[in-house]
């Protein structure tokens, strides 16, 4: 069966079980900060709408041999299951998320958000954090409504807990880039052969830091954290020069006189294989020593 056809199956198989009154529709939307095809689900005309993940219940269908019935079937026994008051948000386990604003553009009337440059600071709340798995979910307006939580509170909640559930470090991009390597069960004799270059070319360059939040998936969010932003120009002497690459980190370097900018983004560019994950940002920014501004630079 096409994904098309399973679709097509599916909204009418729920149509005949929940009635006339019923509303389904298929939607992008951002699921655990991923867009994701959707199919939203709205019982009565007062009930509220909730979402299921297209692609997983497809892959349920092509793989494990289920129907577009079986799908609704338990489709309908998870939306019984969940209660219908209200979702509960553990105030110690909110954070930031931190996205390029393209990729929520469509969410923004549905959370809370404040703009950051071309990024948006978004919110969400971890449920499950083990050493195998990391789920969180975003965290909307009706949900803040709820938990009676304001904007600034939520701000407040997740500068609290972001760096204390992720602190932030600033890793040698030549022993990042090194240990990635290592690690890499792939890796080449040719890809040493470029770590040795690479490390040689650092060594006529200031200091190099991969820049991120821990282990967390977007730790851009980093650049958020004035406290280790400025231990770090302490210890440097020197404003620093923040060069975006994807969401999981920044490259940072102390912005020495007559550092050579194009040539120190080509070094980070290369190492973190800029472009293979989602862009943060397209700009540069400054953080100021004296003064703690965080400010761009292009």
């Amino acid at each position: 069966m096409t994904y098309e056809m399973f679709k097509k199956e599916l909204k009418t198989s729920l149509e005949e079980k929940l009635g006339s009154d019923a509303c389904i529709s298929f939607e992008q939307k951002l699921m655990l900060g991923e867009m994701t095809d959707t199919i939203c689900i709205r019982a009565g005309k007062n009930d509220p709408n909730y979402s299921a993940n297209m692609d997983a219940l497809y892959h349920l269908a092509s793989v494990g041999g289920l129907d577009a019935e079986q799908a609704t079937n338990m489709i309908l026994e998870i939306l019984a299951s969940i209660p219908a008051n209200r979702i509960s948000l553990d105030t110690g386990n909110i954070i930031y998320q931190l996205m390029n604003r393209s990729r929520i553009d469509a969410q923004l009337d549905l959370i809370p958000h404040i703009p950051f440059y071309d990024m948006e600071i978004t919110f969400a709340c971890v449920v499950e954090d083990t050493e195998k798995i990391r789920k969180s979910m975003l965290i909307d307006n009706k949900m803040m409504a709820q938990n009676h939580l304001s904007l600034q509170q939520l701000f407040d909640l997740a500068h609290q807990n972001t760096f204390r559930m992720f602190p932030s470090r600033a890793e040698l991009l030549q022993n990042y880039y090194q240990k990635m390597l290592l690690q890499d069960p792939d890796a080449t004799k040719e890809d040493f052969m470029r770590a040795a270059v690479l490390c040689m070319a650092w060594n006529e360059l200031p200091p190099v830091y991969q820049f991120s939040a821990g282990n967390y998936r977007f730790g851009g969010v980093a650049i958020l954290d004035n406290q280790f932003l400025n231990s770090l120009a302490q210890k440097e002497n020197h404003d620093l020069l923040l060069l975006p690459c994807t969401e999981q980190e920044f490259v940072v370097t102390p912005w020495v006189k007559n550092l050579d900018m194009d040539a120190t983004r080509e070094l980070a560019k290369d190492a973190l294989q800029n472009g293979e994950g989602e862009i943060l940002t397209r700009h540069i920014f400054c953080y100021r020593k004296d003064t703690g501004r965080l400010e761009t630079v292009d």
